[in-house]
């Protein structure tokens, strides 16, 4: 059964004082029922202060607490509501990544192939700290994307930090592989966009991942 961390117990918790069994493997999840957490710059829900999203499944490192938020320091820095984790065993993280964690990021994906902004702007954010059980899996949703709608990929990633920017047409590259219609498709319309878009100049300034 999961376990919802509080920041009552949060010291016990960080210290070792853990009043939570242990196992061979146990790590604190992401176990978000949504599929997702939020992750901010601040404790607060704000419109403009999430820096990230973790699929559910992903496994995190607590730094500390305030009031009901919790702060992460891997794979990332942020706060996210405590209500989102659980301590629970590796093997326990890495089903749920699978069997609720993936089935998200493949509904984002067919939402921002579709133009939904909300959707689109939690996929990217994901990008940087996919696991690598699902990372195959996360490549081919955004070549799926840039299929469909490659000109909305284009202006979600313009708005983007270079992190997350350069992390998804990292994906991007990896999941079209070699001499594709896909990759002959995706060349031949960014040749088409603006030099200046920001996504034009990270494509073209990339590291290949197929040289």
């Amino acid at each position: 059964m999961l376990r919802k961390i509080t920041v009552f117990t949060l010291s016990l918790l960080l210290t070792g004082n853990s009043i939570i069994g242990t196992e061979s493997c146990q790590k604190f999840f992401v176990t978000a029922t949504d599929g997702y957490v939020n992750i901010r710059s601040y404790p607060q829900i704000q419109g403009n202060n999430v820096i990230a999203t973790l699929p559910s499944g992903s496994s995190v490192q607590l730094s500390e607490g305030h009031q009901k938020w919790l702060k992460i320091k891997l794979p990332l820095a942020g706060w996210l509501a405590g209500s989102q984790i659980s301590r629970i065993s590796c093997d326990q993280g890495r089903d749920l990544l699978i069997e609720l964690g993936l089935p998200t990021i493949i509904k984002l994906g067919n939402k921002a192939a579709n133009g939904y902004q909300k959707d689109a702007e939690t996929l990217v954010k994901m990008s940087p700290y996919i696991d690598g059980i699902v990372e195959e899996n996360y490549a081919t949703v955004i070549v799926q994307w840039a299929n469909q709608n490659p000109k909305f990929l284009v202006a979600i990633l313009d708005r983007q930090s270079p992190t997350i920017r350069r992390a998804v047409l990292s994906s991007l590259d990896f999941g079209l592989g070699t001499n594709t219609n896909e990759r002959q498709n995706l060349e031949k319309f960014m040749q088409n966009i603006s030099p200046k878009s920001l996504t034009y100049v990270d494509w073209y300034r990339r590291n290949p991942v197929y040289p």
